[in-house]
């Protein structure tokens, strides 16, 4: 059967909005019901809603609305509080070489129709007995396109069925914890995992780790900061992880005590812009923080009592106020 819209129908009265043509073609089988729902509301409000709005418009909680809409945002279609995540962009070169692997990572995984799933099961073994497996991982029979995203896992990123059931079960276990994701998010994640070069169990279970490691850091954050509770982006992620790397959460604490009196709304940016200027000058403990405050407090005693007219100070202390800010506002990865 073949369908036509009608041209003089009722749903026209109200008028048009526009809708990228990329959305439907590349994200109608990837993009969850919800995620493709959340965008299609943000479009019609002139491309911009609340997260209450567009969680009220779907009978969603402000939370799952927060996690599913950060699909969209990983992605580069949405900015979230303005801020944007930056797209890698694959830098040119002359070099034929080089060119050839621009060309692969460019390369979008292939469409798989009905008929092209049921040729590559009849033909592999494998992939069948994966698909049968991820049924019984997931308890209940997938779709055709998320067989697809499955079967791409294997002959498209090259990851071992024994690892694509690992992912598949970290999908299972957090849709149980009442988590917002998708097969898309897992799509993405198996992508990941093919660059990093993740073929056997024990490195996918690094991998788990790490990212669960990450979540509770995630959630110490949340807790000292106050920014709004929702998943994190793989680039927040990495950020904050980061952090942990020169600093204990005592430090982590202090930027974020600084940040809150010197800002309405907490941002991760502004954090990181501290803890950047900290470990550039050897600050690592409270004792620092406070020695070079006392400095700072210091010089700029001696220069008002050198000249009461002058407001400006010769030295500044390593959290310089209104840098932070400029760094803050000036960085869109976050």
């Amino acid at each position: 059967m073949e369908y036509k819209a009608l041209p003089f129908s009722s749903v026209w009265e109200n008028g048009i909005f526009n809708l990228p043509t990329k959305l439907v073609d590349e994200y109608l089988k990837l993009a969850s019901e919800y995620q493709l729902k959340a965008l299609l509301y943000i479009f019609r409000n002139n491309g911009q809603a609340s997260t209450n709005a567009v969680a009220k418009a779907l009978g969603q909680t402000v939370n799952d609305t927060d996690n599913l809409l950060e699909f969209w945002v990983e992605e580069g279609i949405l900015s979230v509080d303005g801020n944007i995540v930056a797209q890698e962009i694959v830098p040119k070169s002359n070099e034929q070489k080089e060119k050839n692997i621009v060309v692969k990572e460019t390369i979008s995984a292939p469409t798989l129709s009905p008929k092209d799933i049921v040729t590559v099961l009849r033909e592999s073994r494998e992939l069948q007995s994966l698909v049968n497996e991820a049924q019984k991982v997931l308890g209940r029979t997938i779709s055709t396109a998320e067989q697809a995203i499955i079967i791409n896992m294997v002959n498209y990123y090259g990851l071992k069925p024994e690892v694509v059931l690992m992912i598949l079960e970290y999908y299972r276990n957090e849709k149980q914890k009442g988590m917002s994701i998708s097969f898309a998010y897992i799509n993405a994640m198996a992508k990941n995992w093919s660059d990093e070069g993740i073929s056997s169990i024990g490195e996918a279970e690094e991998k788990l780790q790490e990212i669960e490691r990450g979540n509770r850091v995630w959630n110490e954050i949340v807790a000292i900061t106050g920014i709004r509770h929702r998943k994190p982006t793989v680039k927040q992620r990495e950020m904050v992880l980061s952090w942990f790397n020169d600093f204990d959460i005592t430090m982590i604490a202090i930027a974020a005590d600084i940040m809150k009196e010197n800002i309405p709304e907490p941002k991760l940016s502004y954090i990181n812009s501290i803890l950047k200027k900290w470990k550039k000058s050897n600050i690592k403990t409270p004792a620092d923080v406070e020695k070079e405050q006392a400095e700072f407090e210091k010089a700029k005693a001696e220069k008002e009592s050198r000249s009461k007219n002058s407001d400006k100070l010769s030295s500044k202390p390593t959290f310089d106020i209104e840098q932070i800010e400029r760094d803050a506002l000036n960085n869109f990865e976050i």
